[in-house]
């Protein structure tokens, strides 16, 4: 007997997708012909949240199932929330452009990107990565100047 599929909630310009573990992603009510009939599941990736169902055997994420980009693009959420995948938060982009919108790291010990503790120093290290290259750009008494 298959199983029950799970009902897509629209309300105005707006879809809300039910998936396991309690979570719902977001999408725009134009989307929803092209992902109802399926059921969606919640997909942990580290801190981040992500919807994804099996079709077939492949696994199909729900932002890239909407936005169907290129095989070598990823697909980047602005606002950085994987379930938020509205067209208007969402843009196809290579992986390198996809990095730089990621979150600060959890171990962050300055509270920013491309801020951290240099121990021989005692001081605050500043570098920047552009195109697959890091540059220093420094040493800084407090984790702010640094990231100035």
């Amino acid at each position: 007997m298959p199983k029950a599929i799970r009902q897509i909630r629209v309300e105005g310009n707006i879809a809300y997708v039910p998936l396991t573990l309690g979570y719902v992603a977001v999408i725009d009510a134009a989307d929803v012909p092209l992902v109802e009939g399926l059921n969606w599941f919640a997909h942990p990736v580290g801190r981040t949240v992500y919807a994804r169902c099996t079709s077939g055997r492949k696994k199909v994420y729900l932002h890239r199932f909407i936005m169907q980009p290129e095989d070598d693009m990823s697909v980047d959420h602005i606002s950085g929330d994987g379930l938020d995948c509205r067209r208007s938060n969402m843009r196809a982009a290579q992986h390198r452009q996809n990095i730089r919108n990621q979150r600060l790291r959890a171990t962050s010990t300055s509270g920013f990107k491309g801020v951290g503790w240099h121990k021989a120093s005692g001081k605050w290290r500043a570098d920047i990565r552009l195109d697959g290259k890091s540059k220093y750009l420094g040493l800084f008494l407090t984790p702010e100047d640094a990231h100035l």
